[in-house]
């Protein structure tokens, strides 16, 4: 008998050293995945249309942009984790799913940044995301599009037009344009940590692009091409405020 329960301690030792084992991780695989709507509504390409904001009827053809530097970061601690050579071409009618690996930790929040910074911004001899036969450089000297819409939209009783939103930086050097979004993971009820797998779901919402600061009333517009100066700025900045939350 006393050798029985000498097997049955082993037994279970043994057992709950594998289930440790099975429990520990040394990496979290992030999966991040984007959809997009307008106006609530899922983006469909090249045949639905939609309202904006201005209420001109508008039907989209390309939705896509960049993301990069992905940071997250552990509030109580203090330590941070950013992704090296992170840049990610999003597209509508493409990749809409990032997945990669960070170190172990009790990451509370996450940032990004939509366009490329200015170390990558006008080096276009690139490859992959970056490469420019993706459509998303201009040249070399004003380099990526960060954020493009385009598609055609009419008001009452006025013909098509084509709406082209092109966004980027005219002046590499000042990043104007470079545009911040940051998320508190803990508000949304998730932190990463304690499962080796974390899935993250994002919604862009595309009328943020014509509302916030500056109203984009699309009818009134002297040219429906806004692909640089102070409206881009305008449009970017209204972006900013509401284009990405975590469903």
């Amino acid at each position: 008998m006393k050798n029985l329960a000498i097997i049955l301690l082993v037994v279970l030792g043994f057992t709950s050293c594998k289930d440790d084992e099975e429990e520990m991780f040394t990496s979290i695989q992030v999966n991040l995945e984007f959809a997009h709507v307008l106006n609530g509504e899922a983006l469909e390409l090249d045949g639905k249309a939609y309202t904006l904001p201005s209420g001109e009827s508008f039907t989209p053809s390309k939705f896509k942009y960049y993301i990069s530097n992905i940071t997250f970061e552990d509030s109580q601690s203090g330590s941070t984790y950013t992704l090296a050579d992170g840049y990610y071409l999003i597209d509508e009618a493409g990749k809409k799913e990032i997945t990669f690996e960070v170190p172990v930790g009790n990451y509370d929040k996450l940032s990004y940044y939509v366009g490329i910074d200015k170390e990558r911004n006008l080096s276009t001899d690139q490859v992959g995301d970056l490469d420019p036969n993706n459509d998303m450089v201009w040249s070399w000297k004003t380099g990526y599009k960060f954020l493009v819409l385009e598609g055609e939209w009419e008001y009452e009783s006025s013909d098509r037009r084509g709406l082209v939103i092109h966004i980027g930086n005219n002046d590499p050097e000042t990043e104007v344009n470079f545009k911040e979004f940051s998320f508190d993971l803990s508000s949304e009820g998730l932190t990463l940590g304690s499962e080796a797998m974390v899935d993250l779901d994002i919604e862009a919402e595309i009328s943020s692009l014509f509302t916030g600061d500056t109203e984009l009333v699309v009818h009134e517009l002297e040219s429906t091409s806004i692909m640089g100066g102070p409206l881009a700025i305008s449009v970017a900045n209204n972006y900013q405020q509401s284009l990405f939350s975590i469903k």
